[in-house]
Order: C-alpha cells, then sequence, then structure tokens
C-alpha cells in the first residue's frame, strides 16, 4: 500500500521553504526575535521533520514491499519450473529492479532463501532524513518480508462483463483490451497453466448459456418448473417444442432467473423450480397504442398459425397467450423483436486453462442490450461453481484453490413498466405482471429497486461462499448503483468507480496483480 505524502509538496521543497525562514530569523537582530527563535526552533523542525520524513520513509517502505512481493512470486515461479537456486535468486532481484525503478535510491538490500516449497524475500533499505538530522536523527531503517508457497495452488476467475448497448464504441474496445491483459498476467503468473483457470459471462439483458446446452440435465425440457408455462395456455407444448413449431428463428441460447430462492443461491438444478427455463418472450397482442400502453414485441398474427377464428370477445390476455399461433408461422424479428427479445449478449465461456480460447472469447464480445446485474453476477457465481450447470470449478473444499469474480458494468440494473396487462415489457424475471422480482408494479424504478436488492443479496451469499469479488463501476451516474456494487465488493478496497473507460486498464491490471498476490502467505 502507497503512503501518499501529508504535504502537497515535495520534502526537498518543504526543506528548501524551512531554510528560507531561518535565514529570516537570523537576519532579524531583536532579541525578542532571538529568543523566540531559540525557544522554538528545535521542536518547530522535529515535529516538521517528523512528518515529512516519516511519511518520506514509509512511502519507500511500501513500494519496496509492492516490488518484493512481484519479485518473491518470480522466484517462486522459477524453482516451481525447475530451476536452479542461484538463477532463481537473480531472476528475483532482476524483477525487484525493474518494479523498483531507476529513481528508486540505491543502497538497498535484498535476499531470497529457498526451504523446499517456501521463498522468503527480504528487502531493507536506510532512507536518509531531510530535516531531523538538526536533531540526530539521520536516517530511517525500513524493512520487508515476502513468503511464497511454491505449492500454494490454483486460481480460477470469473469475468463478468457488461456487454449492454451503452458499452458501444470506445467503451467495449477499452473493455476488450483491459480483461486481454489481465488474462495474460494471470497466465504468464504459472509456468503450469493448469493452474489458472479463467470463464467469462459476457451480459446484457440476458445471460446466454449456449444453444449446445438446449439438452443439458439442468434444462427445463419438459415443463417441470412453475414459470415454463407463464404467458402461455397450458396445451402440453413445452417452449422448445414452439420454438420448433416456428419456422424462422431458434432458440438464441438464454435462460430466464430462477424463481426464488434459486434465483440468489447456487443451488443444484435437480428438479422443479432449480431447473433452468429457457428464454422464450411471448407474442404479444396485435393490438397498438402510444406511449406506455403499446405493446412492443407483437411478432406473430395474433389468428395464424392454426388458430381457429376468435371469438368477438376475445381478451388481450388470451390473444397473448394462445399458443396455436406457432404452428408453422414465420415469426417477424425486425428491430429486435421475436421469442429472443432481448437475448443479445454472446454465450458464457465456462473456466478454461487454455489462454487463447480465453482471450478469443472476449475478442468476441459486442455491444447491443439491457443491463441485468443481479442475472449476471448469478452466472458468474456458477461458471465457478464445482456443480452443474458448469463443473469446471474445482471442488469448494480443496483449500489450495481459490475463486474470484470481477463484475463490470457501465450502468445500473434496467427493467421498463408499461401501463398495459403485461406491466412491463418482457425480461429475464418474465413480465412485471408474473411477480417474479416483487409485488406486481409498473414502476421502472420499483422494479430496479428490487434488481438492486436480489444483486446485494446474491453478492452476500457468494462472498459466503469465499468468492472474492471485484467490482467495478465505468461512468456510472447512478449513486444507488456504486453503492450496491461498492457493498458487493469483498472490500471497499476492491470496489472501483471511474469517470473514463480507458482506465479500465489500471484497474484491470491491478486486480490481476492483486490476485497473484493473494498467493502469498504472509
Amino acid at each position: 500500500m502507497a503512503l501518499v505524502s501529508p504535504f502537497w509538496c515535495s520534502p526537498k521543497r518543504v526543506l528548501a521553504r524551512t531554510r528560507d525562514v531561518l535565514r529570516q530569523f537570523r537576519s532579524d537582530r531583536s532579541g525578542a526575535v532571538a529568543l523566540l527563535f531559540g525557544l522554538t526552533l528545535i521542536p518547530v523542525i522535529a515535529f516538521a521533520g517528523g512528518a515529512i520524513d516519516y511519511a518520506n520513509a514509509y512511502r519507500m517502505r511500501a513500494k519496496l514491499q509492492n516490488a518484493l512481493d512481484s519479485a518473491t512470486l518470480a522466484v517462486g515461479r522459477e524453482v516451481d519450473a525447475g530451476t536452479n537456486s542461484g538463477a532463481a535468486r537473480q531472476i528475483g532481484k532482476d524483477v525487484l529492479a525493474a518494479n523498483l525503478g531507476a529513481d528508486f535510491p540505491a543502497g538497498y538490500a535484498v535476499n531470497f532463501s529457498i526451504d523446499g516449497t517456501m521463498v522468503t524475500g527480504t528487502a531493507s533499505l536506510n532512507v536518509p532524513t531531510y530535516l531531523l538530522g538538526v536533531i540526530g536523527h539521520n536516517s530511517f531503517d525500513v524493512g520487508t518480508t515476502s513468503i511464497v508457497n511454491v505449492s500454494n495452488g490454483t486460481i480460477e476467475v470469473a469475468l463478468v462483463l457488461d456487454n449492454s448497448g451503452s458499452m458501444g464504441g470506445s467503451k467495449i474496445a477499452d473493455l476488450r483490451d483491459a480483461a486481454e491483459e489481465l488474462t495474460e498476467i494471470l497466465f504468464a503468473a504459472q509456468r503450469d497453466t493448469s493452474g489458472v483457470s479463467i470463464g467469462l459471462v459476457p451480459f446484457a439483458g440476458a445471460v446466454n448459456v449456449g444453444t449446445g446446452n438446449a439438452n443439458a440435465t439442468w434444462m427445463d425440457t419438459a415443463g417441470q418448473s412453475s414459470i415454463h408455462f407463464e404467458n402461455f395456455d397450458r396445451n402440453n407444448k413445452t417452449r422448445f417444442q414452439l420454438f420448433d413449431e416456428l419456422r424462422n428463428v431458434g432458440w438464441a441460447g438464454c435462460v430466464e432467473v430462477r424463481p426464488s430462492p434459486h434465483d440468489v443461491t447456487d443451488s443444484a438444478p435437480t428438479g422443479g423450480d432449480s431447473l433452468f427455463v429457457p428464454y422464450f418472450a411471448p407474442d404479444e397482442p396485435d393490438e397498438r397504442d402510444s406511449g406506455k400502453n403499446s405493446y412492443v414485441n407483437s411478432y406473430l398474427d395474433d389468428d395464424g398459425g392454426d388458430c381457429a377464428t376468435p371469438p368477438d370477445d376475445e381478451t388481450q390476455v388470451q390473444a397473448q397467450e394462445k399458443t396455436c399461433k406457432y404452428t408453422n408461422a414465420s415469426a417477424s424479428l425486425s428491430d429486435g423483436k421475436g421469442p429472443n427479445y432481448r437475448c443479445t449478449s454472446r454465450p458464457i465461456m465456462p473456466l478454461s486453462e487454455n489462454e487463447g480460447q480465453v482471450v478469443a472469447a472476449i475478442r468476441a464480445m459486442r455491444a447491443n442490450g439491457m443491463t441485468n446485474i443481479h442475472d449476471a453476477l448469478m452466472w458468474g457465481w456458477r461458471v465457478l461453481s464445482s456443480g452443474e450447470p458448469f463443473t469446471q470449478g474445482r471442488s469448494e473444499d480443496d483449500a489450495t484453490n481459490r475463486k474470484f469474480m470481477v463484475v463490470m458494468t457501465d450502468g445500473k440494473n434496467t427493467h421498463t413498466g408499461r401501463n398495459h396487462q403485461n406491466m412491463s415489457r418482457f425480461s429475464a424475471y418474465g413480465f412485471a405482471k408474473n411477480g417474479r422480482l416483487r409485488s406486481p408494479t409498473t414502476s421502472d424504478w420499483r422494479l430496479e429497486r428490487a434488481m438492486n436488492t436480489k444483486t446485494e443479496t446474491s453478492c452476500t451469499n457468494a462472498k459466503a461462499a469465499d468468492i472474492t469479488i471485484y467490482t467495478i463501476a465505468v461512468e456510472v451516474s447512478d449513486d444507488d448503483t456504486i453503492d450496491m456494487l461498492r457493498r458487493c465488493a469483498s472490500g471497499e478496497g476492491r470496489a472501483f468507480s471511474i469517470d473514463d473507460s480507458s482506465k479500465l486498464n489500471d484497474i484491470f491490471k491491478a486486480i490481476a496483480d492483486e490476485i497473484n498476490k493473494l498467493r502469498i502467505t504472509s
């Protein structure tokens, strides 16, 4: 940790200013001034000099500690790779010097001792004082220690990254670059790449688990979940069957948020509401209106398919719920309409030990759609989990493995209320009228606040499962979201808020460096 001097100017400038003051005192021949000068000079210098010199020494020690941590890790990697101890120690010294830089004072001492799987690095420096020499204190001795367990184990990282429409342009480009550098840093830190696994959860309004999982055991293929037939008449046609009946569109890979309490826990998908329901936005009624009364996702003729002529008193609810209109019909998919409405993100990439595969998935990210931080965070947890739906994560009982999640967004949770029978646009929670987020409401603010509450609960539960969470808010103007992300992180030091996406690279690098350093035992 670096210490910032409490003074606005450098110690050298303060010293020069103090000398000017002393010369003014010396040039004044009055007795009162001379007496005052004699009585106050030493304690004033001791007080001011102590603060300045101590701050400078502490700053030097912090920089030495950070550099030594990296150097000791480097020695550990070389030892683990079979490099002889002499060469490993020299590499450590080279890394230390590179991290300290040319401006760091010369004369520091460093040593690396190797005992089996333990590498201990020690460094010391004699820091000259600027002002305390007046009272005979000419230097501070500072020392640091880092200990690395070479067999300290493995790391798993889930990158949960906002791919919503507001991330377009330079933001998504900056995000791709920053995430790629984090990946390179983490893989470079270990010679054996099996020690590092990284997964990617690109998210927008919903999370895409990949169309290849349509027949997975954890998918609700038979309509077991209580939400499977929401907004459809019950004629035993599952959502996948409705997709099969449509001529020109198939399931894009998104799933809906599970009903409570499974929406905030990593409960095993063994049946019923614990299964994942394929995302299917119903065809909304043909009726048109203006403003918040309008239906925005009408993509079929209400009387199409193999539907019989409807009665004159058919309601909008009945027009929406009937499934006969999907049979052998072609959906109008303009303006993002269709059963995959708001399913816009790229598929999840499960944990992988292949750096090239991770980088390719990062480079493929595209910006489009809304924002659902809660759903994304839960899938970040599931990527890290050892159980289904993704099983690449190591056992939660493995004491040699650590799990990390990096959550980045440029906006708040979003939901859109509407003044019609659905009460909202369709989302990963269905319609607001279904009451899966909270009691039914058309209020955007109340719906979004409910999403925030579920996000925080999910964070609390994930942290209780020993997942270390970092959060990054990029150009977020909503104070509630910034506060939510701060509370979500594993400590305030792991919550970042920046005003420019160009700073993402520095943040991701700092996170990667800390993840590596968390392998240091003391």
